[in-house]
């Protein structure tokens, strides 16, 4: 019944779709009318019951329109629509099933507005775009459908955009992109936004990446985001960058292991304390990761490769130690610690960032 429900409700938002201001919206950013037709984009008027009316018109109880997660009640006990005045982007099974809609406003807060969890969907199982994924390409995982959608056009059926439907990767969510293509075949590249919000989130999702053959990321400026760049660049600019900008996603592990290390470069004891930041993240790191990031490090922070090697093998072996016996602090690798001392013999302790 849910999936009946939601099948009514996306034939309700695109009808409504043509007298609304997201066709000219989308348009001016990059989206044209093929484009909207292909994500079933539609509009959910700005009305309080207007969905939930017409639903009790199609025969569906109160208590099934609650249950879709597509109306709410109101303080006063009301039924009321759950999206008002928003472009309404459909979330689907890989066979083209909705189960659920990310609705995107035009000026108010919040700028996206997911379904809430339902029998049928789970935000942190699914992904936005599934249905537009098609073997062959590469997937591309963004933070927002409109990011999806102008990774789709720019990719020009090489790159297929895919959005979160919550606020961080989870493992589900890779699961289920593993099930509907095979990411040791294909990689994986992540397009989140231009910020330092954007990058650590990046190198948050490279734990759950790493088993991919190739995990890379679009690294752009600040403050933009594939959708901006798209709209106000267009889709040849934003197809070079896919191209040109791209670096291995554990290249932003190890420069969001080291930024808090960042103004104390120059001196020793950030030197050190930034080399067993980034020989800690290198020791969680995919094998195939291990030799560039070392080659980074050591060019970074002015070591030999033999010493970011060994404040590496010692952060490894310190993830492998039992807790429960009792052993021996380190002070971060035979290397490490020959500086740790001041010419008159004192030791010599870094800051904690």
């Amino acid at each position: 019944m849910l999936i009946a429900i939601h099948r009514h409700a996306e034939r309700f938002y695109q009808a409504h779709l043509g007298g609304s201001w997201v066709p000219d919206y989308l348009r001016n950013r990059g989206f044209d009318v093929d484009v909207q037709r292909q994500w079933r984009i539609g509009y959910a008027p700005n009305e309080w019951r207007a969905l939930t009316r017409h639903l009790r018109r199609l025969g569906y109880t109160d208590t099934a329109i609650e249950a879709s997660g597509l109306s709410r009640r109101s303080t006063r006990g009301m039924l009321i629509d759950f999206f008002r005045d928003r472009a309404m982007f459909p979330i689907t099974k890989r066979d083209e099933t909705t189960i659920a809609f990310i609705g995107r406003s035009r000026d108010k807060e919040p700028k996206y507005l997911n379904s809430p969890n339902t029998p049928i969907y789970t935000k942190g199982r699914t992904m936005f775009g599934l249905h537009a994924f098609t073997p062959g390409t590469t997937p591309v995982i963004t933070e927002g459908p409109l990011d999806a959608l102008a990774i789709t056009v720019a990719g020009r059926g090489h790159l297929a955009g895919l959005a979160l439907c919550g606020t961080s990767l989870t493992p589900d969510q890779v699961k289920t992109l593993d099930m509907a293509h095979d990411l040791r075949a294909s990689g994986v590249l992540v397009a989140f936004d231009g910020d330092r919000a954007g990058r650590y989130a990046a190198a948050r999702a490279y734990p759950l990446l790493k088993s991919a053959g190739m995990a890379a990321a679009l690294v752009l400026p600040t403050g933009w985001d594939p959708a901006c760049v798209l709209g106000d660049a267009g889709a040849n600019t934003l197809s070079t960058l896919l191209r040109e900008q791209v670096r291995p996603l554990a290249d932003l592990v190890i420069d969001a292991a080291i930024e808090p290390w960042q103004r104390s470069l120059q001196y020793p004891e950030g030197r050190i304390g930034a080399l067993r930041a980034a020989g800690a993240a290198i020791a969680a790191m995919a094998p195939h990761d291990v030799a560039r990031q070392v080659a980074r490090v050591a060019a970074w922070l002015n070591f030999d490769h033999a010493t970011v090697t060994e404040t590496t093998a010692d952060s490894v072996t310190a993830r492998l130690v039992i807790t429960d016996f009792p052993v021996a602090p380190t002070s971060g690798g035979t290397a490490a610690r020959s500086m740790e001392r001041r010419s008159d013999g004192r030791p010599l302790r870094g800051p904690t960032p």
